[in-house]
């Protein structure tokens, strides 16, 4: 029996449907790091100062237009076509899983790159905090006056993405910088407490008991990306990146909106 579809004796109408539903799906997030697959790091040369906790997919960018374009010539062009509307629309997601494992380490996947362009309207980054701190350092902590190593990893994870593209490892190369019309982190509460419950107010001190709350979480990030984005004296020259690529920023808690920037209009501290 034959097990084929005739796909292309649908009318385009339907095939244009088909096609920006594929394109527009999203892989399930990993359960835990078992799952997450292998990891690859930056080398020696082109690591960032804070960089030694983030650990970036080994098995290579796959974007999910991948398999339609080696099919046949006709639904080859069909997807092309479908992927430039796309992008000339505000509904092309980009999506992203961070998952903060012990409050320590950052482990990145790609849940959905419908196809690669460099101008996306929407990064969705969901941010998930797993594992437990019982006697771990914490990378909450700040040093050198500075913000807390956590941020400045997901600042050089952000940096990253916008000077090589979805590939955070390949070659800074002309035509791979990509810019951002909306950057949205949103941090998830897990289904259950984890290991040892949730410590009390505002302490990130190694001996503390519990897990950072996802509520206090949100608070952590803003406060600290607050920091980056007043291009005060000591933080400009990272942030120019930022202002110069993302239109606006949010951050939420459970897809509830907690804070938001639009960095063509927010005013800096330092201008010097």
């Amino acid at each position: 029996m034959d097990a084929s579809f005739p796909f292309l004796n649908l009318t385009r109408e339907l095939r244009d449907s088909v096609y920006q539903s594929f394109l527009l799906s999203s892989r399930v997030p990993p359960e835990s790091l078992e799952h997450s697959g292998a990891r690859k790091y930056p080398s020696a040369e082109d690591q960032d100062l804070f960089e030694y906790h983030n650990h970036y997919p080994a098995d290579g960018l796959k974007s999910t237009d991948a398999s339609l374009l080696l099919t046949c010539r006709q639904i080859s062009k069909e997807v092309k076509e479908a992927m430039i509307r796309l992008s000339n629309s505000n509904c092309s997601l980009y999506k992203l899983d961070l998952m903060l494992l012990d409050e320590r380490e950052l482990y990145i996947n790609w849940l959905a790159y419908p196809h690669s362009t460099p101008r996306i309207s929407r990064l969705d980054v969901d941010f998930r905090l797993l594992g437990d701190v019982k006697g771990k350092k914490t990378t909450l902590k700040g040093g050198f006056d500075g913000p807390p190593e956590l941020i400045w990893g997901l600042f050089t994870l952000i940096e990253r993405f916008l000077l090589r593209g979805p590939d955070f490892l390949a070659p800074r190369q002309q035509g791979r910088d990509s810019w951002i019309e909306e950057l949205s982190v949103n941090v998830l509460t897990p289904p259950s407490p984890p290991l040892g419950g949730y410590a009390d107010g505002k302490t990130y001190k190694r001996d503390r008991k519990g897990h950072i709350s996802p509520a206090e979480m949100v608070r952590f990030l803003i406060s600290h990306m607050e920091y980056l984005l007043r291009r005060s004296k000591h933080t400009a020259s990272y942030a120019r990146l930022l202002f110069e690529r993302i239109k606006r920023m949010t951050f939420s808690l459970d897809g509830v909106e907690r804070k938001r920037w639009d960095l063509a209009t927010l005013e800096p501290e330092y201008t010097g």
